[in-house]
């Protein structure tokens, strides 16, 4: 199967020392630093690095860099790396490479002190592998025997050959560009080089990967409207194909299971929460949480390691968030700092149209910034949703909620204008994948932050003062995420990338503003327990909510029936079911409640997009006086509702 045009030689060039790279035709140096925006500190965040001459790419700028970052250095690429065999090719099918950890490998350790025993274990025949540089940090890998059971690549290349059979001449192919053109960019899990020369069967790449190559399949029919009815059939096969590939862990399995995790529609949650388990244990067992930046390893491997290590978090943190249960990895047993512009597979063979190393650049950057967005979320769910959070005093969330805030604002001022929803807005070109993916989750976190003030006054009788100002900023909030919603081009935008936790954000919006909509209705009738100054807010509340709603839903049913948007249609599976719950205490949301067709017929999306120009300038998500915030709680008793 011949995808792209990539040589024998070129695979060569790209894993040999850098100083054969200059030689491939329209690439450049590894060493140029105009080639790479940021690099990687000792403190893991992003920093600038300087811009050489103007070869027609953007200046460089930080990407999303951590709250409160550290001051960090420039990291030189190095153009004098040494040859390195690879970790993961060498696992086959008599045997693989396991990592071990420092309370397995104590008594190595005592004997790696002595010369002898060091140029044991680096000996070929050696069943240890020490792929550190640093002589004071041990990092080995043993190797053992392959234990396949059942058929193994057997079992994967004859799957491989029905799901092939069953989509038809043509297709295995169209579906595989569509993977490379669209979502692996903007989710880089893959080396693309090394992914075509598998396909074209050229050594020093591996064999052809028949499971992976499912799981793309599967993975891309969502693109294509004309195979779409034989996803169910195909989608047995991949995950046949998946478990064939745990029975040997190794980095591909870990790519097959985040494109099955990645894949919409995305309703098998119990078989979703097994594979992540399955997957989080693998990437331990081959060392995937541990920092590889000065491992003895191929450059593309490093890279390709830490991006699917982050690739994992970020799916591990969403489904914890989206069902309510514990995340699986821990901050206390990881060091693989984010990635930046120097992990890209574009980085070395760039291409001759600077348009589309800008585009290139761009899906790499909403990547880093799924990466920061995955952090904001491990701190929701460790701060607000833990066991342990529900045992906190509610001066302590307080804090908690107005720490969150700040990060969010913290990285919504350093968002590159290039990923700004406004700047999108403005521009009639190509949008790079992964771009609107990425501003709808940092929307829908915004909307996540404010359902945290909003709930955390739900016991109370009466609105407060902290309440109605939650109120005010939840649906200015909202209203945001609406809009964006509303300025999707359908022909467009609708078959671009999109992870499964989109839906899950879309339905989240409506059941805020629904939450808002019954709140402020049943203390309509209480208006005489309430400060004046609350009267008028409480009869402006519903009609805002109400509409919002309104076009909310509106736009999501034209999105599903009309132009059959996956996304809106998994949303309204869980917002039909909202609708339905409220409609006997807002008799208004009847109309809504169901599927009127008449109604989603000449349904014209708004633009609601008067303000939408400065949601991502300098004012802050929650601008002024913050007592509001910090006496939540109070006199009025602790928190409750933080799990709405």
């Amino acid at each position: 199967m011949r995808l792209l045009q990539a040589t024998e030689s070129e695979m060569e060039q790209r894993d040999a020392p850098s100083e054969s790279v200059s030689t491939v035709e329209g690439a450049e140096p590894l060493g140029d630093s105009s080639r790479s925006w940021v690099t990687a500190s000792a403190s893991g965040s992003a920093t600038p690095r300087a811009s050489g001459e103007d070869k027609g790419y953007r200046s460089p700028r930080p990407i999303l860099a951590i709250f409160n970052e550290t001051e960090s250095f420039e990291e030189q690429l190095d153009e004098t790396e040494e040859w390195h065999d690879s970790l993961d090719l060498q696992t086959n099918d008599l045997e693989e490479s396991h990592f071990l950890g420092s309370s397995a490998m104590q008594d190595l350790t005592l004997l790696m002190d002595t010369t002898q025993a060091q140029t044991t274990a680096d000996s070929t025949n050696s069943p240890f592998r020490q792929v550190s540089k640093d002589p004071r940090t041990h990092v080995f890998f043993v190797k053992s025997p392959a234990f396949v059971y059942g058929k193994g690549m057997t079992g994967s290349a004859t799957i491989f050959e029905r799901v092939c059979s069953m989509l038809g001449t043509g297709w295995p192919e169209a579906l595989m560009q569509k993977f490379i053109q669209v979502t692996l960019p903007a989710f880089p899990i893959l080396n693309t080089m090394r992914l075509i020369a598998a396909c074209n069967s050229q050594r020093e790449a591996g064999p052809l990967p028949h499971a992976l190559l499912c799981g793309i399949m599967g993975h891309s029919i969502e693109y294509e409207p004309a195979v779409k009815h034989l996803f169910k059939g195909i989608w047995k096969e991949v995950v046949a194909a998946e478990d064939e590939e745990y029975r040997q862990p190794r980095l591909q399995t870990l790519q097959l299971a985040i494109i099955s995790l990645t894949t919409r529609p995305s309703q098998a949650h119990a078989v979703n929460a097994m594979s992540l388990a399955r997957s989080v244990s693998i990437a331990h067992m081959i060392g995937l949480h541990l920092d590889c930046s000065d491992w003895r390893l191929p450059r593309w491997e490093r890279s390709v390691r830490k991006r699917v290590w982050w690739a994992l978090l970020i799916m591990d943190k969403w489904i914890a968030m989206i069902h309510g249960r514990p995340s699986l990895i821990q901050k206390i047993n990881r060091s693989v700092p984010l990635p930046t512009l120097d992990d890209t597979d574009w980085g070395e063979f760039s291409s001759t149209q600077p348009e589309e190393d800008s585009l290139a650049e761009d899906s790499m950057a909403s990547f880093i910034g799924h990466c920061e967005i995955a952090l904001v979320i491990e701190n929701m769910l460790d701060k607000f949703y833990s066991q342990e959070a529900q045992r906190r005093t509610s001066a302590a969330t307080a804090e908690d909620l107005r720490q969150l805030s700040s990060e969010l604002d913290a990285l919504q001022a350093r968002t590159p204008t290039r990923l700004r929803v406004n700047a999108r807005m403005e521009s009639a070109t190509i949008v790079a994948p992964g771009i609107l993916c990425f501003q709808l989750t940092f929307l829908g976190v915004r909307v996540l932050v404010a359902r945290l003030y909003f709930t955390s006054h739900q016991e109370h009788g009466q609105i407060t003062g902290a309440e109605a100002q939650s109120i005010d900023v939840a649906l200015k909030l909202c209203e945001d995420f609406v809009a964006f919603m509303e300025v999707l081009r359908p022909e467009r935008d609708y078959n671009s990338f999109w992870l499964p936790h989109c839906s899950f954000l879309i339905s989240t919006c409506l059941g805020l503003l629904l939450r808002i909509a019954v709140r402020v209705h049943v203390q309509q009738n209480r208006q005489s327990d309430l400060r004046s100054a609350y009267i008028p807010k409480l009869e402006s509340w519903p009609i805002r909510s109400l509409s919002l709603v309104n076009r909310l839903v509106t736009n999501l049913r034209q999105a599903g029936s009309v132009y059959a948007w996956e996304l809106a249609e998994t949303a309204m599976t869980r917002g039909d079911d909202l609708l339905r719950s409220c409609a006997s205490v807002l008799p208004s949301l009847a109309t809504l409640v169901g599927h009127e067709t008449h109604q989603m017929a000449q349904a014209v999306p708004g633009n609601g997009f008067s303000n939408f120009g400065q949601l991502f300038g300098e004012t802050p998500l929650f601008a002024g006086d913050w007592s509001w915030a910090l006496n939540l709680g109070g006199d009025h008793g602790s928190f409750g509702g933080l799990n709405g």
